[in-house]
């Protein structure tokens, strides 16, 4: 059974099994509990009970553990039968545990999204300090697709054959900014779908600030109608008897120079096995997943970040 005061003395098996290092861990597990507390509640108040809060049976293990579990079936995909395996509880305790924590690692996902508010009058007195303190020049936006399992439906597995991928996926857009930081994700939806028709739908529009510059690769060829008030950058696109000149080839090498950023940032992502294998669950929970992943992935970016700035 893995207890977390003999895995943690073994740090590199550590980040090899959860995904995060030990002193992440600790402060991943600091962050997660007023979260989960305040969760619980809200779980254990829908319904009419016949007992005080509190009353009924514990956690067959601790959040420690519970937390540990989702990390590990995050990082590795394990089923349920070994991952109970693992901790000593049954595959339906398994199951239970780690769908309540992804619960609360989504809502701490969905916190670290979002574009700082720009410096107000007066508020910065020089430059240096304004892009420090509001570093967003850019917001790079890519789509990520993943394989899912074929419906039975007709028509539901018709809308998640994607084309490009010649497979069945689940596809979610991202926006980062020019250091990877993610600053929005979509819900997610059917790999059919077009990467612009995804931006109109995710109405990220509305969430870019105005002063922030737009790139996208080919597959966003037209995104400049979609933001009229902003600067916006795609890829060439080589078409049917007109292929690219030479100062278009160089401009988009340039280009994917810069585009590589928000690649380097799925490919963090996709360090979580139930990101980069066949997702084998319900593709309704897939976003729960995503931002729970996200949750992970954004403070360490977040800490590179700041470990740069410092030197």
């Amino acid at each position: 059974m893995i207890t977390y005061p003999e895995i943690s003395k073994k740090p590199q098996l550590f980040k090899s099994v959860f995904g995060v290092t030990v002193t992440e861990f600790d402060e991943l597990h600091r962050k997660l509990s007023p979260v989960w507390a305040g969760n619980e509640i809200k779980r254990l108040s829908q319904r009419q009970r016949q007992r005080a809060i509190g009353g009924g049976s514990d956690y067959k293990i601790d959040l420690c553990s519970r937390l540990l579990m989702t990390l590990m079936w995050l990082k590795l995909y394990l089923n349920t039968d070994a991952l109970g395996y693992f901790f000593g509880v049954d595959k339906s305790t398994a199951s239970r545990n780690v769908r309540n924590i992804l619960i609360s690692l989504r809502q701490m996902g969905n916190e670290t999204l979002g574009w700082p508010e720009p410096p107000k009058r007066d508020q910065t007195k020089d430059l240096e300090q304004a892009l420090e303190d509001y570093p967003d020049l850019m917001a790079i936006v890519d789509a990520t697709e993943q394989r899912v399992r074929r419906s039975s439906d007709y028509q539901t597995q018709r809308e998640h054959y994607s084309g490009k991928k010649k497979c069945h996926t689940r596809k979610t857009q991202l926006i980062v900014n020019e250091r990877g930081l993610i600053r929005d994700a979509s819900t997610s939806v059917p790999g059919r779908i077009h990467d612009l028709e995804l931006f109109r739908q995710s109405a990220a529009t509305g969430r870019i600030p105005g002063r922030v510059g737009v790139a996208g690769d080919a597959g966003y060829q037209g995104l400049h109608n979609e933001l009229p008030d902003h600067s916006v950058a795609t890829s060439h696109k080589a078409r049917r008897n007109h292929p690219l000149t030479e100062d278009e080839k160089g401009m988009n090498r340039e280009f994917s120079s810069m585009r590589i950023i928000v690649e380097n940032t799925i490919c963090e992502l996709k360090h979580f096995k139930v990101l980069s294998e066949r997702f084998r669950h319900d593709v309704n929970g897939y976003d729960d997943v995503f931002r729970a992943v996200v949750a992970l992935v954004n403070p360490r970016i977040s800490r590179r970040i700041e470990t740069i700035a410092a030197i």
